[in-house]
């Protein structure tokens, strides 16, 4: 079954951010929602912007902004017509490269 791809917004309000500042390069040394020093990492999303698009805390798991909500929703949108199959993903590496 193939599901319809969601927009660029859609995906943005799936990710659920809880605050609108923006950390441009580097992500906050400490989780403004959980006070918890070195745990926030930088998220990628396949397709849609070459480098980290948001930051996400690993104890809390709160997502924040590293562009505007315009910026972040605008590279959401470079997936929309993206498939991946993540059925496949545990075997790929028996697989001949394309």
């Amino acid at each position: 079954m193939v599901q319809e791809s969601k927009t660029g917004l859609e995906l943005f309000e799936d990710l659920d951010f809880k605050g609108t500042k923006k950390w441009k390069k580097e992500p906050p040394g400490t989780c403004p929602y959980c006070l918890f020093a070195g745990s926030v990492n930088g998220i990628e999303i396949l397709g849609a912007y070459d480098g980290t698009l948001f930051w996400e805390c690993k104890k809390c798991g709160e997502r924040m902004l590293r562009f505007t909500k315009e910026t972040t929703v605008k590279h959401l949108s470079k997936t929309a017509n993206l498939f991946i199959d993540l059925e496949g993903l545990d075997t790929i590496w028996e697989q001949v490269p394309n």
